[in-house]
């Protein structure tokens, strides 16, 4: 008997079911005992029944009088694998405190967005990951957001081509080793182009101009000099 009991409370998902559960129960119980002339063993077990089933009900009501969300962001690489070390902001004022699992953010009725929204934003610079996401506050008041991190390829890169004698050079096409992506030079010999990475992250630049080439491995986000050598 207390086996199927216990597997049939498993299977109640709301705090309001499993209140009436208990209450039903402890009845049940309170009557059996009775009978059996067991009352106080009966009584005693009965209120613990009616303590667990009545405890998350409570503690929800609690809730939603404060008003109060408490958020847990958690982080995860392209892999899938948890970030435990990442820059990471939202759209509200309030620390977000750090613990085991990752971040957690309390949201007050005084910080409350009025349309329920929440936006997160987060960058781990040593990986050059980034990533972004929205939650939607609503009747859960311990809300959990995961946010996918991706290859942050974002940055640009520009510079200027000179020749050997370091005088510009115009007309100078330049392109990120493995990309499609052709900037030309122009009268001052600079260019901007999508490096196709995140800032900081080294890149193999390539320009050329009848014959002429240049190779360059440098950081994107950064201001280049390539240099051409008709050799």
């Amino acid at each position: 008997m207390p086996e199927q009991v216990l597997k049939l409370a498993n299977h109640i998902p709301h705090p309001e079911q499993v209140a009436i559960f208990a209450v039903l129960f402890a009845g049940v119980l309170v009557a059996v005992s009775l009978r059996a002339r067991r009352p106080i063993v009966g009584s005693i077990v009965a209120a613990i029944i009616l303590a667990l089933g009545l405890g998350p009900l409570y503690v929800c009501h609690l809730l939603e009088s404060r008003g109060v969300y408490h958020v847990q962001v958690e982080l995860r690489r392209p892999d899938g694998s948890p970030v435990y070390y990442a820059q990471l902001k939202s759209s509200i004022p309030g620390p977000l405190q750090i613990f085991e699992g990752g971040w957690r953010l309390e949201v007050t009725p005084e910080n409350r967005p009025f349309d329920g929204h929440v936006a997160f934003s987060a960058s781990v610079k040593d990986e050059f990951l980034k990533g972004s996401s929205t939650l939607a506050l609503s009747h859960d008041y311990y809300p959990t957001v995961a946010i996918p991190l991706a290859p942050d390829t974002s940055a640009k890169i520009r510079g200027v081509v000179v020749d050997g004698s370091m005088a510009a050079v115009e007309g100078a096409s330049v392109s990120v080793n493995g990309y499609p992506d052709v900037a030309v030079t122009d009268k001052r010999g600079g260019f901007i182009l999508p490096a196709h990475a995140g800032n900081g992250q080294m890149v193999e630049l390539r320009a050329q101009k009848n014959g002429a080439w240049g190779h360059l491995n440098a950081p994107a986000g950064k201001a280049v000099e390539v240099i051409l050598d008709s050799e």
